[in-house]
């Protein structure tokens, strides 16, 4: 082995600026690790020395500031390696799932977009997926690369990580670095430690519940139930391909039409790459503690049907976790509250188990409870019956306003969503205050008594309320005339529907499920 740095060090890559710079790998000797980057006359702009521990080594070097290109010369004993290609600039880490995973060849309008792109500044690098570090995972690593962004290159990188690295390139004049650490249909529990899941009761409960789905087969029943899904998931992707050959540039959203939704889930076993902490041992554990300015999230709709009311504490510990593993107790979070969505099945059958909104009043917990822990809302991005909404450019957006407004500390960016500050009993029914970043709120729906708001009395059953715009423009009258004293009020609390509230920004507004008698801060929104 000699000496080997971690697959994400790799000519071109992007390394943060006016941060330690932590350069790690493994080593098969006892000899002193020096790290050098050097400018192109070959100085050294930045430096630093030490000791190996049990194979391992990690060098913190020096910041600098943005700039390049510069060269990466690691030596230990006789043994050295040499990357170019390397520029000082913001780095991001874009985690999840299918919805931040969705290639950009897969978005709205991608072929116009991939035609027009121009290799610019931004580098992007794909983490291997694996579910175990074994040879086959260091082989990927060493295969691995760091992708500069042109029209020959783009189409599978992040949709959603294409579009936000765009803006940050256009508004800070640097270069970008993403690093996409994702793979669809899996869990929150999946993307952390065993020891940050044991930390809580909610996520001993995700171990527990993975335990009695990994044990209900017998090997001989697991086996025949994967052959069985291997088939029917290889009939319908050959279908999808098939297409794909026609037409290379169809969306997610045409797939869904066209084929509807592929086998799933897969059958569990203990060995499951979905089980808990998988992808944080075999993907996230292989680029910390590569320093980077926050991580961009989307995750939740795996959690849905299973333990959407523990999201909050869950999701909490996740953040913690990989603050701890990248040593930055401040690492933001950007993350997306998930939009609308109801399969048609529950539509027709008008059955909706509120698990999509509670998540997200979970999610919301997240970005009040949790310091530079900041929420995306998408409440008007969902697709019908589509899990995976198309447009990720308007996402991206959001994503990118919340990162200038308060990551860069850029004000006229914004990203402050209206959101419920008060709620009182009125002459004339409820009235709701709303803060945020806009002068005037505005309703918009298919009738105008139903923009997605909501009343209960004593019996708590809940019934459409009417809404107007008070004179003030910041202050919402709800009234209904089925409810004679109001006790409790919700918006958008439902998987899908009408959310008609936005600000005259264009920034929609956070959707809430308030008790009217009770003070906000002890709401259970």
């Amino acid at each position: 082995m000699g000496l080997r740095l971690n697959g994400i060090f790799k000519d071109n890559m992007i390394i943060q600026r006016d941060k330690v710079i932590r350069v790690f790998g493994d080593v098969d000797s006892k000899s002193e690790i020096k790290a050098s980057l050097l400018d192109n006359s070959g100085k050294m702009i930045s430096g630093g020395i030490a000791e190996p521990v049990s194979g391992h080594f990690l060098v913190n070097m020096t910041p600098v500031e943005a700039g390049g290109p510069y060269k990466l010369l690691v030596k230990a004993g006789s043994s050295s390696v040499t990357i170019g290609g390397i520029y000082a600039g913001e780095v991001w880490i874009a985690g999840g799932q299918s919805n931040m995973e969705m290639p950009l060849i897969r978005t709205t309008d991608s072929k116009d977009v991939i035609d027009a792109c121009k290799e610019g500044r931004v580098h992007y690098y794909c983490v291997p997926v694996a579910d175990v570090v074994n040879e086959d995972t260091i082989k990927a690593e060493d295969e691995s690369e760091w992708v500069k962004v042109s029209s020959k290159t783009c189409a599978n990188m992040s949709g959603l990580a294409y579009y936000f690295s765009a803006i940050l390139e256009k508004e800070l004049d640097v270069h970008i670095g993403i690093i996409e650490c994702f793979l669809g249909g899996t869990s929150v529990s999946s993307w952390q430690s065993k020891e940050a899941l044991e930390s809580t009761p909610e996520g001993r409960r995700y171990l527990k519940e993975f335990d009695k789905s990994a044990n209900e087969l017998t090997p001989t029943q697991y086996d025949m139930q994967k052959i069985q899904f291997d088939i029917a998931d290889k009939k319908y992707w050959d279908e999808v391909n098939e297409s794909l050959r026609e037409n290379p540039y169809m969306t997610y959203s045409d797939i869904h039409e066209r084929f509807g939704d592929g086998p799933w889930p897969p059958p569990c076993s203990k060995d499951s790459i979905r089980r808990p902490s998988a992808l944080y041992e075999a993907m996230v554990s292989r680029i910390t503690p590569f320093s980077s300015r926050g991580v961009i999230f989307y995750q939740g709709e795996n959690d849905c049907e299973t333990r959407a009311g523990d999201y909050d504490v869950v999701f909490s510990t996740l953040i913690l976790n990989w603050r701890q593993a990248f040593m930055d107790d401040e690492l933001p979070f950007i993350f997306a509250q998930l939009p609308m969505y109801i399969s048609k099945d529950r539509k027709y059958m008008d059955f909706d188990d509120l698990t999509w909104p509670i998540l997200r009043s979970r999610q919301y917990r997240v970005s009040r409870q949790v310091p530079g822990a900041y929420m995306a809302v998408l409440i008007d991005q969902g697709e019908f019956d589509n899990i995976h909404p198309s447009e990720k450019r308007i996402p991206a957006e959001r994503f990118a306003n919340l990162a200038l407004r308060n990551v860069y500390l850029k004000s006229e960016f914004l990203s402050e969503y209206p959101r419920c500050i008060d709620v009182r009993r009125g002459s004339e029914g409820l009235e709701l205050t709303f803060r945020g970043d806009f002068s005037m709120l505005l309703l918009k729906g298919a009738f105008s008594d139903d923009y997605g708001f909501e009343m209960a009395g004593d019996d708590g059953e809940f019934h459409t309320a009417s809404a107007s715009v008070d004179f003030d423009g910041k202050t919402l009258i709800l009234s209904c005339p089925n409810i004679e004293l109001p006790m409790q009020v919700r918006y958008a609390y439902f998987s899908y529907g009408n959310a008609g509230l936005r600000g005259d920004t264009g920034l929609p507004a956070i959707p809430f499920f308030l008790k009217v008698d009770t003070p906000l801060g002890n709401n259970p929104n």
